[in-house]
């Protein structure tokens, strides 16, 4: 007996893998509802965020259903920061002096994480540079925030405080784990002395000032005197969640 032909149709789809991804673009990249520089804007996306990149097409990524943004401003080779996000520095707190200043280990792990994100974000090699670092009560504007652990002043004065970068290293720092902001770029008292302040979170031995100024970058502000707006709210906060 001769048994009826049988076709069978197999749907088989295609899925891309999803990458990790960084936005580069300063401060932001559109999002748009097509993979085409023509189609229409429905969203951004700020710098530092982290995205999937879910297929590319025409040189744009899928970030989303119908969601779509230029490959050229997302870096997808990210490998380096893996963990960065859930997984808290080692509770070290050994000091050392690193690049002229007195830090604790767990301090300098998290500049090393942010210096990984500056790369990422396009300023291969950039390394952060100090003017004051933790353990320290010389400067009597800093408040006493620098008398314990965390506390870092960064100078911005050797990118020429040039805007667009001093916005990339704020939000490198702060995707590292810091409560960061730059000073003097707004009406502030530093404005002739131009620098990012930035608090480790979770430092167990950060002064009390320093720990208020935490508290008061998680309320979006700028950790001052009188606790103002933040002059850096434009860029986003990136908080990794284990220091959320």
């Amino acid at each position: 007996m001769r048994l009826p032909f049988v076709v069978l149709f197999v749907n088989i789809v295609l899925f891309a893998p999803a990458y990790s991804c960084i936005v580069k673009a300063n401060p932001s990249l559109n999002i748009r509802s097509a993979p085409s520089a023509t189609a229409s804007v429905v969203g951004s996306l700020l710098q530092g965020t982290t995205v999937s990149c879910l297929e590319k097409q025409n040189g744009f990524c899928r970030v989303g259903t119908n969601r779509w943004a230029s490959a050229e401003y997302i870096n997808c080779n990210t490998a380096a920061s893996d963990g960065f996000e859930k997984k808290a520095p080692a509770a070290d707190y050994t000091r050392k002096t690193w690049r002229g200043v007195t830090l604790n280990q767990r301090t300098i792990e998290m500049i090393q994480r942010a210096e990984v994100y500056m790369a990422q974000m396009g300023k291969s090699g950039f390394q952060f540079s100090f003017s004051q670092g933790s353990y320290s009560s010389s400067v009597a504007a800093s408040a006493g925030t620098h008398d314990g652990g965390g506390a870092i002043d960064i100078r911005t004065s050797v990118v020429n405080n040039d805007k667009k970068t001093v916005d990339t290293m704020v939000v490198a720092l702060r995707k590292a784990g810091f409560a960061a902001w730059s000073r003097g770029r707004v009406a502030d008292s530093f404005q002739n002395n131009k620098h990012i302040h930035a608090i480790a979170i979770g430092d167990v031995q950060a002064s009390t000032g320093a720990k208020n100024q935490i508290a008061s970058f998680k309320r979006g502000r700028n950790g001052l005197k009188g606790d103002g707006v933040d002059p850096d709210a434009y860029l986003g906060r990136a908080t990794p969640t284990w220091a959320q």
